[in-house]
């Protein structure tokens, strides 16, 4: 129940958002999403040793129809505002992640983007632009990453055990920065090879 009425708040915001959002913007959000490096070649950095992870990915059917698209007003009378965009797809049966030799599949791909470009705001420090990339592992139905039965079904109340997170902030080069891997709830910070 708790997951639908998210939803439906969710799709209520997309759907009250500011005229500005066009057919236009919201195929690009998709055409980011649709953008992500289909393989890619991680590190974890340690002392003594380097674990490197491998993952490969093809994007299958997605979850929304199109982008969820949303404008934040920064105040009550100003026009500027931050834009946010949040995407799921399903990944074709042979996308997978490689640790430590084990291959395990990898089942969706969760978006959570923001574009600042709409904020005014010109410090160069500022990001104009995060995409947070969730490439998760064993979730078949794509539903994590919170368990919606929880507590009642047992269990942890994330559903999430193993995946790869990295940000993009430069949507021309599309490069994972900030990446972490979740690997059976354990989490280490890494480094993109190549």
């Amino acid at each position: 129940m708790k997951r639908l009425v998210v939803s439906v708040l969710l799709m209520a915001i997309s759907l009250s958002a500011d005229a500005k959002v066009t057919v236009k913007d919201v195929k690009y959000y998709r055409d980011l999403t649709n953008s992500l490096r289909s393989e890619a070649t991680f590190k974890v950095p340690m002392i003594g040793m380097e674990q490197i992870f491998t993952y490969q990915l093809k994007l299958a059917a997605p979850i929304y129809p199109k982008p969820i698209v949303s404008d934040s007003s920064l105040g009550l009378d100003s026009k500027k505002s931050y834009r946010t965009f949040f995407d799921r797809i399903f990944l074709d049966d042979n996308s997978h992640v490689v640790i430590n030799g084990e291959d395990i599949p990898l089942t969706c791909v969760f978006i959570d983007g923001q574009d600042n470009r709409y904020s005014g705001v010109t410090d160069p420090r500022f990001p104009q632009f995060i995409m947070r990339v969730y490439l998760v592992a064993n979730d078949y139905t794509c539903t994590g990453p919170l368990n919606p039965g929880f507590p009642k079904n047992g269990g942890k109340a994330e559903m999430w055990d193993t995946y790869i997170y990295f940000e993009i902030k430069d949507p021309t080069i599309m490069l994972p920065v900030e990446a972490k891997i979740r690997y059976r709830w354990n989490e280490f910070h890494a480094v993109l090879v190549r």
